[in-house]
């Protein structure tokens, strides 16, 4: 494992410890909030950025090294 793996890998373990955490409060506040709307409209944009966040590093971990399979696939 190289080490931009590693770090890729602890960024995506932290980032989604972090997150559930911040849902967790987030839902409490949905229940107790008398504008709920918001406090949903706040929780669905914080999943959907840490999906797209944690989706990207790994999009970009492995695209450089599925490329350079994808280059001895076709030269070898």
């Amino acid at each position: 494992m190289s080490p931009f793996s590693l770090v890729i890998l602890v960024i995506c373990a932290f980032s989604l410890f972090f997150l559930i955490n911040l849902s967790r409060g987030l839902s409490i506040l949905l229940v107790f909030s008398k504008n709920q709307l918001l406090a949903l409209l706040l929780l669905s944009i914080v999943s959907l950025f840490s999906i797209s966040l944690i989706s990207a590093l790994i999009f970009f971990d492995l695209l450089p090294s599925t490329f350079f399979g994808f280059i001895l696939l076709f030269f070898f």
